[in-house]
């Protein structure tokens, strides 16, 4: 499968840094010949119906938004630790893929509005880290400025979080929300009838280290694949639309399916997938 930037643990003190993101791309040339009964017959790379975006998908099925899970005491966290911490990484991951100003306009304001401590201080000292994978970019999702532009205001998940005591490697414990999601968004390059869905497979966790009392400090931790997208070392996305050959390192091996999660875990440099 596609690339991606794998989560480093990371403690309160910021010792460690965090990676996120991924970009996996569709295999252009298997692609050459698509599925007729899903491709508009006006113009073969119009892959959406903008009257039912997700209709023909596995998105079909998906709910919307990332819903949170009754919460029940962990290890030494209390029942009102983990229901806050369930709530702040809902939270976090609507900020992250659910706020269009943040997705289609790289506005990040509502996911640094929501990080505190070292955790923000962290976010902010590397926005302008040179070091490519370092870069705290990464850790938003957004996509590359005029390539692509929402279908309809609804965006489909499917997935879960869980809540469990951890350690990390320098031996702090914290309380851990694992999360694992498939995030589907439809969307088009603007201003021409082309268009696509765009499945993020997401991966990882968020934090909770203890700051004083009962407060607890949030850590985002986590990784992802996006498809179908230009294989393009950037801190976005850029879709890759079935009316153009790939950019960058050319997709290569089977082709995957993109909401198979299991397949994802085990990635590969610029992968080539499925339709979606």
């Amino acid at each position: 499968m596609p690339p991606r930037f794998t989560a480093a643990p990371w403690m309160a003190a910021l010792l460690c840094p965090i990676l996120v993101g991924c970009a996996p791309v569709q295999d252009f040339l298997d692609r050459s010949a698509p599925d007729l009964e899903s491709v508009s017959q006006l113009n073969p790379a119009d892959r959406v119906d903008r009257d039912d975006p997700f209709a023909g998908s596995p998105a079909e099925d998906y709910g919307e938004g990332f819903p949170v899970p009754e919460a029940e005491a962990v290890g030494p966290f209390t029942q009102e630790q983990v229901e806050w911490s369930y709530a702040h990484t809902q939270e976090l991951l609507e900020a992250v893929y659910l706020n269009q100003d943040a997705v289609f306009d790289e506005d990040n304001s509502e996911l640094t509005g929501l990080l505190t401590g070292q955790a923000l201080e962290w976010y902010l000292d590397n926005l302008g880290n040179e070091d490519f994978e370092l870069n705290s970019r990464h850790l938003p999702f957004n996509l590359t400025p005029g390539t692509a532009e929402p279908i309809g205001d609804e965006v489909r998940v499917d997935g879960w979080m869980r809540a469990e005591a951890a350690r990390d490697d320098q031996g702090w414990e914290y309380l851990s929300v694992v999360t694992e999601y498939t995030v589907v968004h439809p969307v088009a390059r603007p201003g021409h009838p082309v268009s696509t869905r765009l499945v993020t497979s997401h991966f990882g966790e968020v934090g909770f280290y203890e700051a004083g009392g009962e407060e607890l400090e949030a850590v985002p931790m986590w990784a992802r694949f996006v498809a179908p997208v230009h294989c393009l070392e950037e801190y976005t996305f850029t879709p890759l639309y079935d009316d153009e050959q790939p950019r960058g390192e050319r997709p290569r091996g089977l082709r995957e399916d993109p909401y198979d999660m299991e397949g994802t875990e085990d990635p590969d440099s610029c992968g080539a997938v499925k339709d979606t």
